[in-house]
């Protein structure tokens, strides 16, 4: 008999659905196989609870980036499947735009991406409307299971989760939990009716604000925009106040040192640490904590007291202000952000609920670790906020799309799929 025979782990290695599952395909899982497309040869299947692929919780967002169009496109490669999107202006004048964007022409050039990725992958590539509630990933029989919503399991070699961020709810605020509203409800476009409603009602008691983070000063601009809105429909009605709690200077970002120790202000914000808050790659102070664009300039003008209808209130721990909080008609959480994930076993064993206050921790390459330990057939893409110790001195994840493709391919070379 002539011909290569195959092997007995081969011949009976269970079919799997799919080579590659991502867990969410909005913006990370998107712009990341827009970047990697020798993937794409493999049996990739994305699983999205939403009913788009691409933009993910932008498409809900009814505000400005805090970020220049062009960075959220960095890793585009307009070459292949994706050639004909190069004359597509929505997506376009996105990716080389080199000022902040309105989040909705950022979903929609997400969305112009998503669907060539769509079709890219084929009708058995993309779930859409799947919520995956628990991932399996088994070493020995080089698997994992994905397990959805409606009950159903698939399986695949390896699963990458791109399950992007969510705010939950602030242990301080406990006792005000039921006027508490999230950052993200305050700017979302399916809540902005509701949200001024909840302003008119209020009867001209204050809105406190907790936090000073971009979030923060989104929807700080959201119910200043909505409170003009309602004096000119409602003249002469009392409209709420609002407070923005800050627990300590906010951090501006600059482009270099220098201008930083030029333009610093002692009380606004947070002086800058040489060793600690500049960029070694690119100069600059505060380059992923810092307010920037229309946030800086909005804290600043709220700081020198420019914004009528709004004050900045000091509190070093959230209970100092509770006077203000008690007060308050509305409260709204703008704290920070949480990656969200589905329950992830290993080996049979839950080792991290989705519920989890655990940080989803990973390698350099994207490679998720448990206990400490990169795991080989599970990774994250970018689902945390930045380490704390690395968000302002390193260059966090800039190579993070190459390395995380590269270590991809190796592992099915390593497999002889």
């Amino acid at each position: 008999m002539t011909g290569r025979q195959p092997t007995l782990a081969a011949a009976t290695r269970p079919t799997l659905d799919s080579d590659i599952a991502f867990i969410g395909g909005g913006f990370r899982t998107t712009t990341f196989l827009a970047s990697a497309h020798a993937l794409l040869l493999r049996r990739v299947r994305v699983y999205e609870r939403g009913t788009t692929m691409g933009p993910g919780g932008f498409a809900r967002y009814g505000i400005t980036t805090t970020s220049i169009g062009s960075r959220f496109f960095k890793h585009l490669d307009l070459s292949g499947p994706f050639v004909p999107r190069g004359r597509s202006s929505a997506l376009t004048d996105v990716a080389r735009a080199e000022q902040p964007v309105a989040m909705d022409r950022l979903a929609t050039a997400l969305t112009t991406l998503g669907r060539t990725l769509q079709d890219a992958l084929g009708a058995d590539g993309v779930r859409l409307g799947s919520t995956v509630v628990a991932v399996h990933a088994d070493r020995d029989r080089h698997r994992v299971d994905v397990r959805l919503a409606d009950g159903s399991t698939e399986s695949g070699r390896h699963a990458v989760l791109a399950t992007g961020r969510t705010e939950r709810a602030h242990p301080e605020l406990a006792c005000w939990r039921p006027k508490v509203l999230l950052s993200g409800t305050v700017i979302s476009t399916a809540h902005r009716s509701e949200t001024k409603d909840r302003l008119l009602a209020a009867g001209g008691r204050p809105v406190v604000v907790a936090g000073s983070s971009h979030s923060a000063m989104s929807a700080l601009q959201i119910l200043l925009d909505l409170r003009a809105e309602l004096r000119a429909e409602h003249p002469g009605a009392p409209l709420p106040s609002v407070q923005v709690v800050r627990r300590g200077p906010a951090r501006l970002m600059y482009d270099s040192a220098d201008l930083a120790r030029c333009g610093q202000v002692p009380g606004r914000e947070r002086p800058f640490d040489p060793a600690s808050d500049v960029c070694p790659t690119t100069g600059i102070v505060y380059r992923d904590s810092g307010l920037r664009h229309r946030s800086r300039a909005l804290y600043c003008a709220l700081w020198a007291g420019e914004l009528p209808g709004a004050t900045l209130v000091d509190a070093p721990v959230l209970a100092v202000a509770a006077d203000r909080f008690e007060e308050a008609a509305l409260v709204v959480q703008a704290l920070g952000y949480h990656g969200q994930a589905p329950d992830l076993y290993v080996d049979g064993v839950l080792v991290r609920p989705g519920d989890s206050p655990d940080r989803l921790l990973a390698d350099d390459d994207g490679a998720l670790l448990v206990n400490g330990v990169a795991h080989p057939l599970l990774s994250v893409l970018r689902v945390e906020p930045t380490p704390l110790d690395r968000r302002d001195n390193t260059a966090y994840a800039s190579d993070l799309y190459q390395r995380l493709a590269e270590r991809l391919a190796a592992q099915f070379v390593e497999a002889g799929a």
